[in-house]
């Protein structure tokens, strides 16, 4: 069951060319939240860890941290 929302978006969608390509636009949107989202966390972890002090070296840590911000989206 579609609510009004979900109709409009799929309404705005039809009226900008881009339906069945990459789906409705709210889902777009949502999509591009949830991906902000996780890359704040994944760059916060990436911060906390560089400040990290534990028996790795600096270079280890540095390639942690690299290795983290590569699974940004």
């Amino acid at each position: 069951m579609k609510t009004e929302e979900d109709e409009a978006f799929e309404d705005l969608a039809k009226r900008q060319g881009d339906w069945g390509l990459q789906g409705s636009r709210k889902h777009q949107i949502l999509r591009y939240a949830e991906n902000a989202e996780r890359n704040a966390v994944i760059e916060e972890v990436a911060q906390h860890l560089e400040k990290c002090s534990l028996a790795f070296g600096k270079d280890s840590i540095q390639s942690f941290t690299v290795y983290i911000r590569n699974m940004k989206k």
